[in-house]
């Protein structure tokens, strides 16, 4: 059998555990019936505590926000059949787990549980199982068109979609991961037609898998072929062991070993097993090894998993082939451009853009370019931190607000051919609806505000017009640096955000402490560019501290950055209007000198010129205590007429 049934399969456990299901909201009407091997199942009802036998199914309900009620053991731990890249999806109460060895379905158990929808899909059950399972509650089983176990994980995403009310949602997490395979197709044109032997080995035995099973389909899905003759030995089977003699049937371009954690000895055992070493493959180094996590990623062959399998698997194939040098060739009307996830091809001139992302709809703002979506919450927040932003509502008006985070139907209604977002989780879903930009602005803790302006004007087909803010901005900013050095130039300024959540310095790569290095304005040692209190490489963006360490941020003059949710403002003005009385706040320099002040949280951290040009006035009136108007006149500073 396959590795994953190599596994001993333990004593059922006891069903003590109570259960609390997550259901997703119903998108679809009632009834809906699914066609499958064993005739059509008819769901009168949005399921409501929804059992998987399947091995891999609980992934597919996950997938469209429905938390099953139990799930069944294949392997690993055997109280939790909840692997890492699925760990999030899960709403409520862990599902129970069924230990139920294959041919062994225990009825009762399944019965206890009470469900209204039995998912079979992925579990290869017979009639006479099909029979009495549908005695307890309407199941689900695969198609015919299929051998046992052989379902794509396409189909099985649809057909679990379809029967909880989300065929919609399914459709769209099947293209999104389909898009993230066609993607690597067309970076990786070196994969096509490459053979490759999806191999495993357990006790001196060597075996494949064919493009029937999962793990097969995941590299013929990159390009790769299956040899004829392989898949001839496995006849109507999904795998095929092979004997001392003919390991050289394994001798492929590439040999993918996909059950190394099964291999008493792993890596080092194989490669000095005598036969295994002999193959051209091995001794060219055209072998590919996937550990533990990767290899279950690819087990699971499921929307969730894929991701994690490619990302464990790419590296290793562009090794094999020294890697790719192709560019992407865009069709006419299209450009490629770089982003988070490497080369897209972009409308040449966007002109439905969804903006999810903050920084990104502020510079349109300030370009006169319209949204036709965007995040309602976050924008509301940033309006109430800019109250002088004028004619910000109408600016919105008629774009559709998407959520956060983002309803997929709401997006879909507004016919985007372009999206800009930093949602990572998302991105897939996003991508199959309209080429979607990812730029995270601390990915690499090192994106300054003048060159995440000038990426997103040339994503906007706008360079000219954004390198005009730009200029402008840097030229305030001079002015700044020039009033600070001939008035206070040893003035230290302390920046810190402050809530319910405590006090907290920000990383010097944050955009308040850019604006601040620029103009050469000097900082206490812990927000210092030499920092070390920020570990860039582990993404720790705040330090925190206690208030009886004020004195590490105390300077001569101290910024709060407050946020605009009215629970924290209502927390924050106690203390604002209690300073002087508080005894570990009012024996600060700044307090004593009447050197305290607070800005709005969400402009002081947004890295679009709007904001940055913003945190410059606040500057102007804390640091030099002048109007900018007088020395530097703001012109971004939307009115109603504009």
């Amino acid at each position: 059998m396959t590795s994953r049934i190599f596994s001993v399969l333990l004593a059922v456990m006891a069903l003590s555990v109570m259960i609390t299901p997550t259901v997703a909201q119903d998108t679809d009407a009632f009834p809906v019936t699914i066609e499958h091997q064993y005739g059509s199942t008819t769901i009168t009802e949005a399921p409501q505590r929804v059992v998987t036998i399947g091995y891999t199914e609980q992934d597919f309900l996950l997938a469209v926000g429905i938390t099953p009620v139990a799930v069944r053991y294949w392997y690993g731990d055997e109280n939790d059949a909840i692997f890492p890249w699925a760990e999030d999806k899960v709403e409520g109460d862990l599902p129970v787990v069924l230990n139920m060895p294959f041919g062994s379905i225990n009825y009762e158990a399944i019965l206890a549980l009470e469900p209204d929808l039995i998912s079979a899909v992925t579990a290869g059950i017979t009639q006479e199982e099909y029979d009495v399972l549908s005695q307890i509650a309407p199941t689900i089983s695969q198609t015919d068109a299929y051998i046992s176990f052989g379902m794509p994980w396409q189909d099985v995403m649809q057909m679990v979609g379809d029967a909880v009310g989300k065929s919609a949602e399914a459709a769209a997490i099947v293209a999104a991961v389909d898009n993230q395979f066609a993607d690597v197709r067309t970076q990786h044109p070196e994969f096509a037609g490459k053979s490759i032997a999806v191999a495993y080995a357990y006790e001196g035995t060597y075996g494949f898998y064919t493009s029937q099973d999962s793990r097969g389909r995941f590299f013929t899905d990159l390009g790769f072929v299956i040899p004829d003759e392989l898949v001839e030995i496995a006849g109507e089977s999904f795998y095929a062991d092979v004997s001392a003699e003919r390991v050289d049937l394994l001798d492929q371009d590439v040999i993918a070993i996909v059950n190394l954690q099964f291999i008493e000895g792993g890596r080092e055992a194989l490669e000095s097993d005598p036969l295994f070493s002999q193959l051209k493959a091995v001794q060219e180094g055209r072998v590919i090894y996937l550990d533990e996590q990767s290899e279950n990623a690819l087990g699971f062959s499921s929307p969730l998993s894929l991701t994690y399998a490619l990302d464990a698997t790419l590296p290793q194939l562009e090794a094999v082939f020294g890697g790719s040098t192709v560019t992407i060739t865009c069709e006419e009307g299209f450009r490629s451009v770089e982003h988070n996830l490497g080369e897209l091809c972009i409308p040449v001139n966007p002109q439905r853009i969804a903006a999810i992302d903050l920084d990104a709809l502020a510079l349109m703002r300030l370009l006169d370019i319209q949204p036709v979506a965007y995040v309602g919450r976050f924008y509301d927040e940033w309006l109430k931190s800019t109250p002088e932003w004028g004619n910000g509502e109408a600016f919105v008006e008629g774009a559709i607000d998407v959520g956060y985070p983002v309803n997929v139907e709401r997006l879909l209604t507004a016919q985007p051919d372009l999206i800009i977002t930093n949602d990572s989780e998302n991105y897939d879903q996003l991508n199959a609806i309209a080429p979607t930009i990812l730029f995270d602005i601390y990915a690499t803790n090192s994106t300054s505000w003048s060159d995440y302006s000038r990426y997103i004007g040339n994503i906007l087909n706008a360079n000219e017009e954004t390198e005009a803010i730009i200029e402008q901005t840097e030229e305030r900013i001079a002015v700044l640096s020039d009033l600070y050095q001939a008035n206070v130039p040893s003035e230290v300024v302390s920046v810190i955000l402050y809530g319910e959540f405590g006090i907290l310095s920000g990383a010097p790569y944050f955009v308040y402490n850019q604006v601040m290095n620029q103009a050469n304005i000097v900082r206490p040692e812990i927000q210092s560019l030499d920092s070390e209190e920020f570990d860039t490489v582990n993404e720790i963006y705040w330090q925190s501290l206690s208030e009886e360490q004020l004195n590490i941020v105390d300077a001569d003059v101290l910024v709060m950055m407050i946020s605009q949710n009215p629970d924290e403002l209502a927390f924050t003005d106690e203390l604002v209007s209690n300073i002087d009385a508080d005894p570990l706040w009012s024996i600060l320099n700044a307090v004593q000198n009447d050197r305290f002040y607070t800005v709005p949280y969400q402009r002081w951290i947004s890295f679009d010129p709007y904001s940055v040009n913003r945190i410059i006035d606040d500057l102007f009136l804390t640091l030099l205590e002048v109007e900018p108007a007088e020395v530097a006149a703001n012109p971004f500073i939307p009115t109603q007429s504009n």
